[in-house]
């Protein structure tokens, strides 16, 4: 998805001459007979009404207190973000034509036209608006007593969006509540107006917040350079050299790949199928055996992963406990991590599509712990995209990060222990392009290093931290759809 400029370039002409809360003019009229001049949604309904974002009814009403539907959220939404308004479709519901825009927006991640009528609750909304605005749900603490969505607590720190604070001294969301038209207006206007940027760093289509709690990154480019065969070294202290494998890769001499200057080797064990159509079966690999076997056998340092796609925790300890069974004749030999690997694949078609980065990262928590309670050391497998839009890396900091990216010099905000640099390494003893590792600590009864490396300091041993988040509830249907839009909503 494009990031859209309109939202960020308005705010920036209006940010001389305009804060995020809007002013009433002195002296000045409604333009509804039942918004009151000294009312607190004033001054953002009565800017979008001299804008021609919202009218009235045909009395000359704007009924602030009455619910806002799903159709009438898409179109305010698309309107603040810069969207053009799209053309109607006859002979359907009036905001038909919104449902594809709100999808290639991210605004919802799936819709029936039966819904258009309905009512999206504060929470529907708010996770509409934080898409909107290019923003994750992986943000911090909740401000809310009531609701501990990352959605919506970006848009508290953002001032888009602040709740009530009751008598009581706690402040509340209502995240179940309908949102009403003066409470809709005041988000739009903000959407429109605030800039929402500042001390944020760009990923892609996202806009980010460096994670708090989280250590950033100390290689420096300068540390890595190319051996005489053309692998990526560090000279910036230890490591060790490795591969990751598959059954993909059939038939592998481990005596040759030992004697090519690797040091250890991840080997798969299974993996969940992933397509949304599929089973999601838990499916083990047939060369995991033979794979270990031979690896252990010429005297290399072996650990193993398994191919998550858990989207419940429960699915992620189902996905733990099978690995587990399958490496514990191993259990000796197993000198480096066992790897959770969730990775996104499939796009739309991925069973995981849409499905809250809190939520994942629960799951990736509940593998890792799984296997730190079995007596293995744990590790998380993550890309740019996982590591930055799909985990919350706050709540995973207590076991050790293994990331990938296909580079000469990896660029990544964040600390990492074990870099995937290259998907096609030549080894031997291995007939086809391979998955290139660099490991930057020791771990506990490992042997092989190179013989020009530091020794170790010691083995990993970072704070714990532990994930928090909730589900995301469904939408809300209601009955006749309406096939022109209600009076309130310019055309």
């Amino acid at each position: 998805m494009k990031k859209r400029v309109a939202v960020l370039a308005l705010a920036v002409l209006l940010a001389a001459s305009s804060s995020t809360t809007a002013m009433a003019t002195p002296g000045q009229m409604s333009p509804f007979v039942d918004l009151a001049v000294d009312h607190w949604s004033y001054p953002y309904v009565s800017e979008l009404y001299a804008q021609g974002v919202v009218g009235g009814d045909p009395e000359g009403t704007f009924r602030g207190t009455d619910p806002v539907t799903w159709g009438e959220t898409f179109k305010l939404i698309l309107l603040a973000i810069g969207e053009e308004t799209p053309e109607r479709v006859p002979d359907t519901h009036w905001a038909y034509c919104y449902i594809q825009p709100a999808l290639d927006n991210r605004l919802v991640y799936s819709f029936d036209e039966t819904y258009l009528d309905g009512i999206p609750t504060r929470l529907d909304v708010a996770r509409m608006a934080a898409r909107a605005l290019d923003l994750t749900d992986i943000s911090g603490d909740s401000p809310y007593v009531d609701c501990n969505d990352g959605y919506v607590v970006e848009l508290y720190e953002k001032g888009i969006m602040e709740g009530v604070l009751e008598a009581d001294g706690n402040r509340y969301f209502y995240p179940d509540q309908p949102i009403v038209r003066e409470e809709i207006a005041t988000v739009v206007w903000r959407l429109m107006n605030a800039e929402y940027t500042g001390g944020m760093f760009r990923f892609n289509n996202y806009w980010l917040d460096l994670l708090e709690g989280v250590p950033l990154t100390s290689f420096r480019d300068e540390q890595f350079a190319k051996d005489e065969l053309g692998r990526v070294v560090y000279t910036g202290g230890y490591y060790t050299r490795g591969i990751d494998v598959s059954g993909h890769k059939q038939e592998i001499d481990w005596n040759a790949v030992a004697a090519d200057k690797i040091d250890f080797a991840i080997i798969r064990a299974g993996n969940r199928l992933y397509g949304k159509d599929s089973s999601g079966a838990v499916c083990e690999d047939s060369w995991f055996d033979r794979n270990m076997q031979g690896a252990i056998a010429a005297g290399m340092d072996v650990g193993a992963y398994f191919f998550s796609n858990a989207i419940t925790v429960e699915e992620a300890i189902e996905e733990a406990d099978f690995f587990l069974a399958k490496l514990e004749p191993y259990r000796q030999y197993i000198t480096y991590p066992v790897v959770c690997d969730w990775e996104f694949l499939g796009g739309k078609n991925s069973r995981a599509y849409g499905v809250d980065a809190k939520i994942i990262t629960q799951c990736v928590a509940a593998f890792c712990q799984r296997v730190e309670d079995a007596g293995y050391q744990p590790m998380f497998y993550c890309n740019d995209y996982c590591g930055y839009v799909k985990f919350d890396l706050s709540k995973l900091t207590r076991w050790p990060c293994w990331y990938a990216e296909y580079a000469d010099t990896p660029d990544f905000r964040y600390d990492f222990q074990m870099w995937q640099f290259s998907s096609k390494g030549k080894v031997a003893g291995i007939s086809s392009d391979v998955d290139m590792n660099l490991c930057f600590i020791p771990f506990e009864g490992a042997n092989r290093r190179p013989p020009d490396a530091p020794l170790p300091q010691g083995p990993w041993t970072p704070p714990a931290s532990q994930p928090t988040t909730e589900p995301e509830p469904g939408a809300s249907q209601t009955a006749e759809p309406q096939n022109t839009p209600p009076a309130w909503l310019q055309p």
